[in-house]
């Protein structure tokens, strides 16, 4: 590698903290974004909205205490037969033969009423009216399903977590390209100004040679075409900027037409790093690994909720509260019961399909992690050779700046002299404009491809 190609990035990369606090207009800009930008907030609420679901599945490991009121009125149904006639009636008749006879027998035998003969009773098993008002208490002693849901919530908060951090790499990254863009076409018009300013004095100078005759009129018309096509070109780079900066104040959510300031460009040294170092660094450094990461983890906790569904549940509780036939609360209708409920689901075949649908689920992200991976190494290969292609054209141009600019200078002195023809100095000012163009737009795309490569590496 170009012993200078090792003054490109790594210096960049280790120093960009602190160049970042240098409170450039770029960072005031940065900070801006991320306070105001309606997508990173938007991303902002769906974390918070992942917050409330995770407490919600934290509060399912609370008691819970609940009222609960019921008055029926009910008629026929099911009935108990008691024979209490056959059973009674039998032994009431012995009696009223035993005291019949004592009393004929014992003159002191005192004189009793004759027990009744009696029917079967018929009793319905709903009571014509009731009533239960109780409070429950339901405390969870073990739920393996309330587990598992509180550990798919914590992931989901990570990858909610992980989603802003991601967008705001990312929103860090698209707002200074859109800087740079804006001052690539704002340099590209300072630039088509002084061209301009140079092909109207060279229309002078050749409509002067052609009054005093010394050249004919097609050079005047093409001196005036090549006035229209730098004025095109400025337009053109007009249009750019008005583009440029329409797109920055939207990711800052500002008005279209507000003003953007700028600096200049950073002198500060950057280095690329070592490529496959770099993309290894990458590949743990990026947020898209980490959601997988933790996308993974969803699923085993899916997997693991699945087959908890298959293991007792075990809850306390507890009811106090009055019953009777009437609405009454006094001291006989009430009751106090504790139970401790056992619920063990022995066979439920739909539980391992959710079971088989949940692991190859989880295949399936694996196969997405592996594929993000390779996406992001290709990007960091990308990023890394563009970022080294974007700084040897800086030297590129540079040399062609200085040769053109030589060129045109002898060219316009020999024009001025009669001793070469407009198409000669057209060109010769073609290429000085074109070397000078290629520069700032080199230039501007280094810092463009640098904040590429940040991002890339997940910096």
């Amino acid at each position: 590698m170009n012993y200078k190609l090792t003054l490109l990035f790594l210096f960049g990369l280790l120093q960009f903290q602190g160049i970042a606090q240098e409170n450039t207009p770029l960072d005031q800009y940065i900070s801006e974004a991320l306070e105001s930008n309606i997508s990173l907030q938007q991303k902002e609420l769906s974390f918070e909205k992942s917050l409330a679901v995770l407490k919600e599945a934290k509060a399912n490991f609370l008691p819970s205490l609940s009222f609960e009121a019921r008055f029926s009125v009910a008629n026929g149904g099911r009935t108990i037969d008691f024979p209490v006639g056959d059973l009674m009636n039998p032994v009431y008749q012995n009696l009223n033969l035993i005291n019949q006879r004592s009393q004929q027998s014992q003159a002191d035998y005192p004189t009793l009423p004759a027990y009744p003969n009696i029917e079967n009773e018929e009793i319905n098993f709903l009571r014509p009216t009731e009533h239960d008002t109780k409070l429950r208490l339901v405390f969870p002693v073990y739920n393996a399903a309330i587990l598992q849901n509180q550990r798919i919530r914590e992931n989901m908060v990570e990858v909610e977590k992980v989603s802003v951090h991601t967008y705001k790499k990312e929103l860090t990254k698209e707002v200074k390209v859109a800087y740079f863009n804006f001052q690539k076409a704002q340099q590209a018009i300072l630039l088509f100004e002084k061209t301009l300013e140079l092909v109207e004095e060279n229309l002078r100078t050749t409509q002067s040679l052609h009054r005093n005759h010394k050249i004919t009129k097609d050079a005047v018309y093409s001196a005036e075409t090549d006035l229209q096509e730098v004025r095109q070109q400025m337009t053109k780079a007009q249009q750019d900027q008005a583009l440029a900066k329409a797109y920055f104040n939207f990711l800052l959510n500002r008005n279209y037409e507000d003003e953007i300031e700028t600096s200049a460009l950073s002198d500060q040294p950057v280095v690329l790093p070592e490529l496959e170092n770099f993309r290894q660094r990458a590949i743990q450094q990026r947020g898209e690994i980490t959601q997988f990461n933790h996308y993974l983890a969803i699923s085993d906790n899916q997997i693991d909720l699945n087959k908890g569904s298959n293991r007792p549940s075990l809850n306390l509780v507890g009811d106090y509260g009055f019953q009777g036939t009437t609405y009454s609360f006094g001291r006989d209708d009430d009751y106090a019961m504790g139970s401790l409920v056992l619920s063990w689901n022995l066979f439920n075949r739909s539980n391992k399909a959710k079971t088989q649908q949940a692991e190859i689920n989880k295949r399936e992200i694996l196969n997405q992690k592996s594929e993000a991976q390779q996406q992001i190494s290709l990007q960091v290969i990308n990023a890394w050779y563009q970022t080294q292609t974007a700084f040897q054209q800086i030297e590129l141009s540079d040399s062609a700046i200085k040769s053109t600019q030589s060129a045109y200078q002898l060219v316009e002195k020999k024009y001025r002299q009669g001793q070469a023809n407009l198409i000669e100095l057209t060109n010769a000012r073609t290429q000085l404009t074109n070397a000078q163009l290629k520069k700032i737009i080199a230039q501007f795309d280094l810092q463009i491809k640098q904040a590429e490569l940040e991002y890339a590496g997940g910096i």
